[in-house]
């Protein structure tokens, strides 16, 4: 009875110790998760604004991020088991001369309001950027690590006005993160 006791205390030791072996062997991946989201400001006034130098038009884009076409990432995607998004720059390419984008708004499917905003972005001006992480901005970039990990893509949206039109321009995002996968599992 004693040999059958201790038989099966070693099979659940055995087991338990497999299970946290593999919980606890983990490989870090710092990459960027980087999107290009074409944009394409139509010669459309916005209804109501104006500003001091003329008429304003309103644009809006959106671009599936998806995680598993990351090189660094691809043969983890099934083992993911967090990620910490450390910030995100954005460049706004192809603006120049006189045309500026008064307002960006960035923002990721299924998470309210925007991840943040920029003002005033021109050739030289504000561009390329990386918000602050401020607190606010923390808080909808850990939303956004969630959705990572949960869906294994974003739905990004660019959306703000300009100075100028017929315009085309391209935001290109890239966020710093750094995964943690279990490859065991």
């Amino acid at each position: 009875m004693k040999n059958k006791f201790f038989i099966l205390a070693a099979n659940v030791l055995v087991l338990f110790s497999c299970s946290a072996i593999k919980e606890a062997i983990t490989v870090p991946v710092n990459t960027s998760l980087s999107v290009d989201v074409p944009v394409t400001v139509n010669a459309t006034k916005s209804a109501g604004l104006s500003d001091k130098a003329g008429t304003i038009y309103s644009f809006s884009a959106e671009k599936v991020l998806q995680v598993a076409d990351n090189v660094d990432v691809k043969s983890y995607i099934n083992k993911l088991k967090s990620v910490d998004l450390k910030g995100v720059t954005v460049n706004i390419v192809t603006l120049n001369g006189t045309e500026e984008v008064l307002t960006l708004d960035v923002s990721v499917s299924g998470i309210n309001g925007p991840i943040f905003s920029m003002t005033h972005i021109t050739a030289t001006t504000n561009n390329p950027f990386s918000p602050a992480i401020a607190s606010t901005v923390q808080t909808q970039i850990n939303l956004v690590a969630a959705k990572i990990i949960a869906d294994r893509q974003l739905t990004i949206t660019v959306s703000g006005t300009t100075n100028a039109a017929p315009l085309s321009l391209t935001a290109k995002l890239a966020f710093d993160a750094r995964f943690i996968c279990m490859p065991l599992n």
